[in-house]
């Protein structure tokens, strides 16, 4: 399975941290469900190969759309291939949404959403061009354009909420909401509400998703104990720590890393070419 990251047109790096694909030849045989976990971040995804089956405790296995939202998570989503994968994502900045889809992002939290509903014109300009030509190389300037047509005016809310996510971005998480909102001239409420409507998640929710994905990067970086490593990522104790990967993996840290999948681990921030803004070359 080969992932790999490219970085977007400057007028659209406000939005969109960077477009992604994902690659592997046709699947020969039933797999098991891959773990995806929650980033903090809202995907457009097109599919170019065959679709993926998403599997809840409610069904046996469902057929996600070609082109659909994936919205911020709060727990984790099982998936598995089908045959050929040729995905192709979109991965937006918080609250990068606002000017491409006109529903609040709180709506569409935990939810895959086919575009259509979301963007009728949008999704009818994408299910076309993009489908016509044959590399993901070709298809990434096609989507831009498109993109740019279909941007919608007066968007923009204030720079309030996006100089506090960037503040949680630099931190990790590890920064007082309270702090937040006191440096914005604002309320915790009036914080939390702007949050909700523009990222899709309140402000303490995205810093616990944040500190939580810091744990992939401690980990390859240092041999240390699981006491060590909730320590370094601003957790109070290993059961601190616990409690969120249970709550965003489903698991505890030593059951899923040892069943730490490649499908998994090129999901988590670990593996990305940036952290929203801080873009590494």
């Amino acid at each position: 399975m080969r992932y790999r990251e490219f970085r977007v047109a400057p007028w659209l790096a406000k939005y969109v941290e960077c477009f992604w694909v994902l690659e592997s030849g046709a699947v020969r045989h039933a797999v098991a469900p891959e773990r995806l976990l929650p980033d903090g971040c809202v995907e457009l995804m097109l599919n170019f190969g065959d679709l993926f089956c998403e599997y809840t405790h409610a069904n046996g296995g469902v057929l996600q759309p070609r082109r659909y939202v994936a919205g911020q998570m709060t727990r984790p989503v099982l998936v598995a291939p089908t045959g050929v994968v040729q995905l192709l994502g979109l991965r937006f900045v918080p609250g990068g949404t606002l000017p491409f889809f006109p529903t609040p992002p709180s709506e569409f939290t935990d939810r895959i959403t086919p575009l259509a509903d979301l963007a009728p014109a949008l999704d009818r300009a994408l299910s076309e061009r993009p489908f016509d030509v044959r590399t993901m190389e070709e298809r990434l300037p096609l989507i831009e354009s498109i993109l740019q047509r279909h941007i919608r005016a007066k968007t923009e809310k204030g720079a309030s909420v996006q100089h506090a996510v960037t503040q949680l971005i630099k931190h990790s998480g590890q920064i007082s909401v309270d702090e937040l909102a006191a440096d914005l001239g604002i309320s915790g409420r009036q914080l939390e509400r702007r949050f909700l409507s523009e990222v899709g998640l309140g402000p303490k929710l995205l810093s616990r998703i944040l500190r939580f994905q810091q744990v992939f990067r401690a980990v390859e970086r240092a041999d240390a104990n699981w006491a060590e490593i909730a320590a370094a990522c601003g957790y109070y104790d290993q059961a601190h720590l616990i409690r969120d990967f249970r709550q965003f993996a489903g698991q505890t840290p030593a059951i899923l890393f040892d069943q730490f999948t490649r499908f998994t681990e090129v999901f988590t921030r670990k593996q990305r070419m940036s952290d929203f803004y801080n873009t590494a070359d």
